[in-house]
């Protein structure tokens, strides 16, 4: 019974035990009762109750009938990336009392552990990571449990840049007791972020599909984004370059800031690639100044900064050092272990100690890449390696590093 809870709820709210609440209109066991739903009350009763409570029971059960709407809405806003509309629900809700009842405890931290993710606020995400850890799947609903994978898998995915982990969240989803198609697109970034094109164009485009049917023009350009990055080891250049400013207009005719400080991001990397080393740090520029330091994605723009700067070749290595030290500050101060290894190895190289780059490579960054199961950078630094010992002639060691590169292209064929 409704009413019954929020009985209880206002009863422990004022610090009231049952005996002071039911004094001179029902005994202790029924106050009990009523709060647990386990027997038939008058609504005189409830009346008097509602009385010493200072409360209006039609008004109360009204306000949890729009708290559950609002929770509903607020998550579909957070899955939009409707940021005013995010804020202006959250401002809503802080205003119910009812909105502190059991009822309500699971779903409402696990949207405003998503709502801190999504506004980029690391610390309080982190410190409702560490409560949620806590809870066991037998305190959930079937949607909070989906609800909760899908957290830890954004979690992950966009703060810790653990994509194995995110990927084992994601892939734990069940759709039919969780209709939020939404991650279909974090699991495509995943599958990108750890290297595997198919399965990421593949889940991207089952995240378009889904954008477009919510009429999300936000999301549909994220999920073309993504879906376009997967077609960059084609050599047609000037036709993927022509995909991400005609999206990057678009984010501009709509004024979505964040899609296109990321559409900033690779098409920086894309020109890169193709050693236009201006354009690339010109765009890598764009994104980080589309962002605040302590955004998540900026280390990875200011990374790309730095590799284009240094590879064009016309920027004083004082410069370049003090954007490492900076990298590395910033990558410290957010915990982000792989940027305080790359910003590292850019440190020795810009130092020209590549004895010291060597040997840190090997030692402390590949070992940490390939835990992780950063497989871009796995296969790059593998034959970085490999090239490195090839030509000091150590056979032992290139023959190492050529297994994994050589693996990825093994097929089985049977000719004779």
């Amino acid at each position: 019974m409704l009413e019954g809870k929020i009985i209880k709820f206002y009863r422990e709210f004022q610090g009231l035990k049952q005996k002071d609440l039911g004094d001179g209109i029902c005994s202790s066991t029924h106050i009990s009762k009523i709060e647990r739903g386990l027997t038939e009350v008058s609504g005189e009763t409830i009346d008097f109750l509602c009385k010493r409570l200072g409360i209006e029971m039609e008004s109360e059960i009204k306000n949890y009938r729009e708290i559950e709407q609002l929770l509903k809405e607020w998550q579909e806003a957070i899955v939009k990336k409707l940021k005013p509309r995010v804020e202006s629900i959250k401002r809503q809700l802080q205003g119910f009392n009812l909105l502190h009842m059991q009822d309500f405890y699971h779903l409402y931290t696990l949207i405003l552990a998503r709502y801190y993710l999504f506004i980029g606020e690391a610390r309080m995400a982190d410190g409702l990571m560490e409560e949620i850890s806590a809870w066991t799947d037998s305190d959930l609903t079937p949607y909070e449990n989906n609800l909760l994978l899908h957290v830890k898998g954004v979690y992950h995915l966009n703060l810790k840049n653990n994509y194995v982990e995110a990927l084992a969240y994601l892939k734990g989803i069940n759709l039919e007791g969780y209709p939020n198609q939404e991650y279909y697109y974090d699991l495509a970034y995943a599958y990108h972020s750890l290297n595997s094109r198919v399965l990421a164009f593949f889940n991207a485009n089952k995240a378009l599909q889904y954008f477009t049917k919510i009429r999300s023009f936000s999301r549909i350009i994220e999920a073309e984004m993504l879906m376009v990055i997967q077609l960059e080891q084609s050599e047609d250049h000037p036709t993927l370059s022509q995909e991400y400013h005609r999206l990057i207009e678009m984010t501009e005719d709509y004024g979505l800031e964040h899609q296109k400080a990321m559409l900033y991001h690779n098409v920086a990397y894309l020109y890169l690639r193709n050693a236009e080393y201006q354009k690339a740090s010109g765009f890598y520029k764009k994104s980080m100044d589309a962002r605040e330091k302590s955004h998540p994605n900026y280390l990875g723009s200011l990374e790309g900064y730095i590799n284009a700067l240094t590879k064009e070749g016309k920027t004083s290595k004082e410069k370049l050092l003090t954007l490492v030290e900076q990298g590395l500050d910033l990558s410290k101060s957010s915990n982000s272990s792989t940027f305080v290894h790359i910003f590292m190895m850019h440190y020795y190289f810009l130092s020209n100690v590549m004895d010291r780059y060597y040997e840190y490579l090997e030692e402390e960054a590949f070992p940490y890449f390939k835990e992780k199961g950063y497989m871009l950078l796995v296969e790059h630094y593998g034959v970085v390696l490999f090239d490195y010992y090839m030509e000091k002639n150590d056979m032992e060691k290139a023959n190492r590093f050529a297994g994994p590169v050589i693996n990825k292209f093994r097929r089985n064929n049977q000719f004779v």
